[in-house]
């Protein structure tokens, strides 16, 4: 039988079981995109903002503290290479090394301190009315339809992933606006382009392969910070629980720092007789 023949023929059942599917199948993967969209530009980011408000600056501390207690122990340890050695410690030549060792700590601790001052100076607006949320979300739901690689793997993918992007960016902002301009851009989304059985068969496994990966998605982001940390927002005393944590940390690295810190005094002030020993 002639391939043509194919779209004259009565369709088979399994043709519009397929069809069908691949419907509902693409719904859900829209579903599944904006929600993880939802998760990672907007939950996350003002669960992220709320908990630095509150825990950001104590966590600063017990980072600051970590890294200075992490200098003085390898302070100590070079210091007494040195002596085991019997050679004369030079503490310049020391923190120099440490300098080095420890930079990409020290810029951790820089970065942290920009994010924890950025939340704190930063104020929120009004922000846009519930009709107007509602209007945000229908029109990026528009954008991902017509857009998102994974609903259209055959089109131009660079192209619409500039725009997609525009779009992304606009909703993390609540720019309506912009997203408004966006969809007006837009040609309607184009349907699969999926016509044999094989090929709706194809289409049917990659949708629903799609699918299994982004409920992953979605489960490892609500499992990891910033996410995680709603329960300390949610619930007072965990919240409560989660200061009198971090405090202990504060105490106990401000504590070994101190030691490790005597530790080098005393390497580096050896009381009389004390040399004759090595």
């Amino acid at each position: 039988m002639n391939t043509n023949d194919y779209h004259d023929m009565e369709p088979h059942p399994e043709d519009l079981a397929l069809r069908e599917e691949i419907a509902r199948l693409r719904a859900s993967l829209t579903a599944l995109l904006l929600q993880k969209d939802e998760l990672l530009l907007i939950q996350c980011k003002r669960i992220e903002a709320a908990y630095l408000r509150r825990f950001g600056a104590l966590e600063l501390k017990v980072y600051e503290c970590w890294c200075d207690c992490l200098r003085a122990k390898r302070k100590a340890k070079m210091i007494r290479a040195c002596r085991n050695r019997r050679e004369q410690a030079d503490e310049e030549q020391i923190e120099a090394t440490l300098d080095q060792e420890l930079a990409e700590y020290r810029e951790e601790l820089t970065n942290r301190f920009r994010r924890v001052e950025g939340v704190m100076e930063r104020r929120e607006g009004p922000g846009l009315s519930q009709r107007g949320q509602k209007e945000l979300k229908n029109l990026y739901r528009q954008a991902v339809k017509a857009l998102h690689p994974d609903l259209h793997p055959g089109d131009d993918r660079e192209e619409r992933g500039k725009t997609l992007d525009q779009a992304m960016r606009a909703y993390r902002a609540g720019d309506i606006e912009t997203l408004r301009t966006i969809c007006d851009s837009l040609d309607p989304a184009p349907e699969a382009a999926a016509s044999t059985l094989d090929e709706l068969r194809a289409e049917a496994k990659r949708l629903r392969a799609g699918i299994r990966s982004f409920d992953e998605q979605l489960e490892d982001i609500k499992s990891k910070y910033p996410y995680s940390a709603r329960v300390y927002l949610e619930d007072e005393e965990q919240g409560r629980a989660r200061e009198a944590e971090l405090r202990k940390q504060l105490r106990e690295l401000r504590d070994r720092t101190a030691r490790y810190e005597a530790e080098i005094s005393n390497l580096m002030n050896p009381e009389d007789g004390e040399e004759d020993t090595l």
